[in-house]
């Protein structure tokens, strides 16, 4: 059986049709544990306090705006009880060549799955949803009361998770594909108190973003981090020396 495997631009094939001349994609089961979009009733998806839709319709994560306002105040509430907060921003790779390779309906599948793994390795309390709309490939877990080791145990379990699926998908009325060997770059922010003191959640975002482009640029299927200190002990230092060492971090990202 061929398998086609996502970010590589080939296609799932089998047979050539001899009339044709042309080859043809082979079929494959679907697996029982694919589930079609499920309309979700409005009435069951808009947040009582704020009006805002509470799930995503593809993947059933908490949906960006809402996810604006509960992850805003999580990241007060750590601020108020002095508790560290982390972020990680994922980024599927090159996930446009599955839509167009294998279809819009199966890079839904993909989508689905990724959110299950997200969902699988994530901690109780933590708040994922996916970011960048309608389109988006792209997805945000805040993990409240997380150090940098902590976040990064998560990260590296979404990432091997995603490296590790297997999806089937419809790619005709027909025909079904399998695709597999999917990644993911991810970034990593994560805040302490004396950061907190002086930063919010749009902070936190910007962090974790440069943090997922070092990882593009660097290779992909990796994990990079900001504002982890490698410039030394900082316990003596005034606030203005804090800042610059917070940028200076970003020019010695470091990857997982």
């Amino acid at each position: 059986m061929n398998t086609a495997r996502a970010g590589t631009g080939k296609s799932a094939t089998g047979a050539v049709d001899t009339k044709s001349g042309h080859e043809q994609p082979e079929i494959v089961a679907p697996r029982s544990g694919d589930r079609p979009l499920q309309p979700v009733p409005d009435s069951h998806r808009r947040c009582d306090s704020c009006g805002q839709v509470l799930t995503d319709r593809p993947t059933g994560l908490i949906e960006r705006w809402h996810w604006d306002e509960v992850a805003a105040d999580e990241v007060a509430r750590s601020r108020g009880l002095g508790y560290s907060i982390a972020l990680i921003m994922i980024d599927l790779d090159r996930f446009k060549d599955v839509n167009d390779s294998y279809g819009h309906l199966a890079g839904d599948a993909v989508l689905r799955s990724v959110a299950d793994v997200i969902r699988e390795t994530t901690r109780e309390g933590d708040l994922a949803c996916r970011y960048g709309g309608s389109a988006g490939d792209e997805f945000m877990v805040l993990l409240p009361e997380a150090g940098v080791e902590e976040a990064l145990g998560v990260a590296e379990r979404i990432r091997a998770g995603i490296s590790e699926m297997s999806v089937t998908a419809k790619v005709t009325r027909d025909l079904s594909a399998t695709i597999e060997a999917q990644t993911a770059s991810i970034g990593v922010a994560t805040y302490c108190l004396g950061d907190l003191a002086e930063l919010d959640l749009e902070d936190l975002m910007l962090d974790a973003d440069v943090s997922l482009r070092a990882a593009k640029r660097h290779g992909r299927d990796r994990i990079c981090v900001a504002n982890v200190d490698v410039t030394g002990d900082h316990t003596n230092r005034n606030p203005a020396d804090r800042r610059l060492a917070t940028w200076s971090r970003f020019r010695r990202l470091r990857s997982v």
